[in-house]
């Protein structure tokens, strides 16, 4: 029988990022319009370096107001299939990349971040690469520590209830519920 599950992680308090989305969507066709208009004034060939350097500063401008608005609306989506557990950042409801994959037998330890070892393994110089991929700080967080690629790596995560069970299931020893 086959074992999937899949939780999506959403931020809670979305009031601030609401805001931030509505005022970088308005800012970004703002400095694009005027990114075109100092394109058209190019074309004219009058005031040439002027007109390109403003064209370039509004253009990287609008292009950076574009991320930012993006940004606001990042969900993680975390699937477990038959042991392997995959994470997946969602940007706008449009954008889906994939960020890690890996065998829950893998995980040395899975514990909530109240564990004693959180602090200890969080400054452990032996993880190379670190995986930050929640969005709500608080008593559901959990980390892993896992071999990935050959990379000793750690990952903090908000899992639900369902999600833990299904990997002290496949790793009961790794596992610590909290």
């Amino acid at each position: 029988m086959d074992q999937f599950h899949e939780e999506s992680v959403r931020k809670e308090k979305v009031g601030f990022s609401n805001l931030v989305y509505v005022l970088a969507y308005i800012l970004m066709i703002i400095s694009g319009f005027m990114a075109l208009m100092s394109l058209q004034i190019v074309f004219t060939g009058q005031h040439l370096v002027q007109s390109l350097i403003e064209t370039g500063i509004f253009g990287a401008l609008t292009y950076g107001l574009y991320v930012l608005k993006n940004n606001q609306r990042i969900e993680y989506d975390y699937t477990f299939t038959n042991g392997i557990f995959d994470v997946a950042k969602v940007i706008n409801n449009s954008k889906r990349k994939k960020l890690l994959s890996v065998n829950v037998k893998e995980f040395e330890v899975v514990a909530p971040i109240s564990d004693e070892g959180f602090e200890r393994m969080l400054h452990h110089k032996d993880i190379d690469k670190k995986y930050n991929v929640f969005l709500n700080k608080g008593s559901r967080l959990y980390y892993g520590i896992f071999n990935h690629e050959g990379t000793k790596s750690m990952i903090v995560f908000e899992p639900g209830e369902e999600m833990i069970k299904i990997f002290k299931v496949f790793n009961p020893r790794a596992v610590k519920i909290g």
